[in-house]
């Protein structure tokens, strides 16, 4: 499920759901609505088809998670930062967007450019050396793995059954 207003697009990750957010959008904010976090979905992390020969370099990944920021909205622990990092590993780079405390119902992330640039525009800035060259660019909801509701979570996370 997707909606678009002028300023915003909200999308809808669920079990059995698109696993894919598209953010070549001309909008700078993306509205994504995730049931389960952490315990069906773990955390987003940037895909595209871009590479460092077309400017998708370490740095400029570091430099567009930089230039976003979000907040996830949790239902059972309120509002909080979204986390947005980028992690090193034997491929290069991986931009990783957190989901908020594990829950088994929803939470929404509301994910923004700082800039107030359309994702679109950041990313064609930031990420491709030609930015007219058609190119693919989306947070993938990385499956969550383990069995979650049967761990022990940290209390600072909210719990294993999505209580505080």
């Amino acid at each position: 499920m997707t909606t678009a207003s002028a300023d915003s697009t909200t999308v809808a990750l669920t079990k059995g759901g698109a696993s894919l957010v598209d953010l070549v959008v001309d909008v700078p904010e993306v509205r994504i609505v995730v049931t389960g976090p952490r315990m069906l979905i773990d955390r987003l992390v940037l895909v595209t088809t871009l590479s460092p020969f077309d400017g998708c370099t370490a740095h400029r990944v570091a430099e567009l998670a930089e230039s976003l920021e979000g907040t996830v909205h949790c239902g059972l622990v309120g509002v909080r930062p979204a986390e947005i990092g980028v992690e090193s590993n034997r491929s290069g780079v991986l931009l990783s967007v957190g989901l908020g405390p594990a829950s088994m119902y929803q939470s929404e992330l509301a994910l923004r450019t700082r800039t107030g640039e359309t994702f679109r525009a950041l990313i064609g800035r930031l990420l491709t050396d030609d930015p007219a060259r058609p190119f693919f660019a989306g947070l993938y909801g990385v499956p969550a793995t383990g069995h979650l509701e049967h761990q022990h979570a940290h209390p600072a996370e909210g719990g294993g059954h999505g209580h505080p």
